[in-house]
């Protein structure tokens, strides 16, 4: 199988981890990951894998890539808001093309031992949630300030736990 971001260069096997073995390029070193390996490594596990301590700088591209095995265009997944990486998926094959650093990525976040989650609808419409919430409070820090954001989002977190947040809200809203 050939990377599918460096023409001209073979892939070549590589454990990522003890027993978990992916399909490496020798130039830029990402890796082609079969979630069926992947799977099996995990339920061997005894222990969750253990965090990375130190910051990574993963490398990513934005282009799209070509599965090596059956040549179809991969796609691509968002891993977590605190990165822009993505993940990219052959959803015909079930292999996964990890960049440079990625899997390190995933184990500083806490993820290596979750892959599968990443590819799921749900884990990437909660990430697009939380993104619309992170713009609406970016757009109202912005609008009101920082330190009144800040006393309105305390506010909400009292009035949200209040046994009486439905006769507060009312009026909040009756008395504006």
């Amino acid at each position: 199988m050939h990377c599918p971001q460096c023409p001209g260069y073979t892939l070549e096997p590589r454990l990522l981890e003890e027993n978990l073995l992916a399909a490496s390029c020798p130039k830029c070193e990402g890796a082609l990951l079969p979630l069926l390996n992947y799977r099996h490594w995990v339920q061997q596990q005894n222990e969750p894998v253990e965090k990375v301590e130190v910051e990574v700088l993963p490398e990513d591209s934005d282009h799209a890539k070509v599965c090596p095995k059956c040549s179809r265009l991969m796609t691509k997944f968002r891993i977590d808001l605190s990165t822009q990486n993505k993940l990219d998926l052959c959803t015909h094959c079930d292999e996964a093309w990890l960049d440079k650093g990625e899997w390190k990525l995933l184990k500083q976040l806490e993820l290596a031992g979750q892959l599968p989650k990443i590819f799921t609808e749900e884990w990437q419409r909660e990430l697009r949630r939380q993104q619309q919430i992170n713009r609406v409070n970016q757009r109202y820090q912005e609008s009101i300030g920082e330190e009144d954001f800040e006393k309105v989002r305390e506010f909400k977190s009292w009035m949200l736990q209040h046994e009486k947040q439905v006769e507060i809200r009312q009026y909040l809203l009756l008395n504006s």
